[in-house]
């Protein structure tokens, strides 16, 4: 008789592991509570999917801290980026990969990535029952016994959670999986917002509202220094990449890559700065250089100031550095000249206010990854559960990391519940 697996989720973590039990020969049953699978597929990277990062296993962990790198290297190896690609080339599916190394569909569609990963399911026999809203986890003397589903239990050999964080919740990544983890007994690590938009205390100026600042060192600042994090949080604190001003903040990739430490950092409630340096490649006295040619042309300071920022920006500058507009550069006293060339270096927008669990693109914390086997993606509580994709502690950089840990974990869960069911 087939063994029987229970998959919880039919995100990219499910998909793949109903994948990985029916090579396995199982009978494997997704349980998704959407009318159709994969939604956040859909509408990860804008609609685009930025389904993987062009990279080997050992390159892969790079985009974790070291205690998630460390429990993702077995699954890395286990599903490549490489063999999700060819899955997908197999299925028809172009792909291009970015001088960065993320890799998306040559069309530019999520809709052709979910229609290939629904071709591969039903080729690989898998059920599905869409609409299904599990209820829970059936246990029965310390092993899964089942799935609560309209108030009766549905046996199964195995489980599988792969119901995602606690981001996106009107897509239906409610947190359920790592609540069932908690009461089955398993440590939770806090969930916290993770590659989110990060919102001021009060809102910036209207007309900030969908400027782009292009290839900037963005970083947290507290009292003026670079702020500690606890032991074993290495999040990054300052990232180089593009920055978008929003109605509410900022976004944009160097904003979502710092914003788990600045959602951290902000639990400790004194304030955190946003700072910008919109000239990371220039440096002080480069820019000294700079200001002293433009100044022996008679030039206006604003309109040096609009060499090197949006002209949006460039009435606030001259306020943050307490400069008056219209200032000829000729003019400018020495105070005034340092304050300005040093806002150029490193300018505070704002305070870290909120950053929003449900706008994050993936959440962070969930089931704590030292009571899951690494190797085989099982709980240690409780034989036949297994547990993949964000449900567990894991949170990677942008650029196709988190897709690729919930593709190879759901896989390794997915072939594991098979075998060991």
């Amino acid at each position: 008789m087939a063994r029987r697996v229970a998959i919880i989720g039919g995100g990219a973590a499910g998909i793949f592991a109903a994948l990985g039990a029916r090579e396995e020969g199982a009978d494997a049953v997704i349980y998704e509570r959407n009318r159709r699978l994969g939604i956040k597929i859909l509408i990860s990277g804008g609609g685009k999917c930025n389904i993987t990062h062009e990279a080997e296993p050992r390159e892969m962990e790079e985009g974790f801290i070291r205690r998630e790198s460390r429990f993702l290297r077995f699954a890395f190896h286990e599903l490549t980026a490489a063999r999700v690609l060819d899955a997908l080339h197999a299925e028809g599916v172009e792909t291009v990969t970015r001088p960065n190394g993320r890799v998306f569909p040559a069309s530019g569609r999520a809709e052709d990535v979910l229609a290939a990963f629904e071709r591969m399911l039903m080729d690989a026999g898998a059920g599905l029952r869409t609409g299904a809203l599990v209820e829970g986890i059936a246990v029965d003397g310390g092993r899964v016994a089942g799935v609560r589903v309209g108030g009766a239990v549905e046996p199964y050999d195995a489980v599988v959670i792969a119901t995602g964080g606690m981001s996106y919740r009107k897509v239906g990544t409610t947190g359920d999986g790592i609540r069932w983890g908690e009461a089955l007994g398993h440590a939770i690590e806090p969930v916290r917002a993770a590659l989110a938009p990060i919102y001021f205390p009060t809102p910036p100026p209207s007309d900030w509202q969908g400027v782009a600042l292009r290839d900037v060192r963005f970083y947290l600042e507290r009292d003026g220094r670079a702020p500690k994090l606890p032991r074993g949080e290495e999040f990054p604190i300052e990232w180089r990449d593009d920055l978008l001003l929003t109605h509410r903040g900022v976004s944009g990739p160097a904003a979502l890559e710092i914003s788990r430490a600045a959602a951290r950092l902000a639990e400790d409630g004194a304030p955190v700065a946003l700072v910008v340096d919109p000239l990371p490649d220039l440096s002080a006295g480069e820019l000294q250089e700079a200001w002293e040619r433009r100044a022996a042309r008679k030039a206006e300071v604003q309109t040096f100031i609009e060499g090197y920022l949006p002209r949006a920006l460039v009435r606030y500058m001259l306020d943050s550095a307490g400069v008056r507009h219209g200032l000829k550069m000729s003019e400018a006293t020495r105070d005034a000249r340092q304050s300005l060339l040093k806002h150029l270096k490193g300018w505070r927008l704002g305070d870290v206010g909120e950053v929003p669990l449900d706008r994050g693109e993936v959440s962070a914390g969930g089931i704590a990854l030292g009571e899951v086997s690494p190797t085989t993606m099982g709980s240690k509580r409780v034989a036949g559960l297994y547990i993949a994709g964000e449900a567990l502690d894991i949170s990677g950089c942008v650029g196709g990391y988190n897709l690729q840990a919930a593709f190879s974990t759901g896989y390794v869960a997915g072939r594991s519940a098979a075998r060991m069911a």
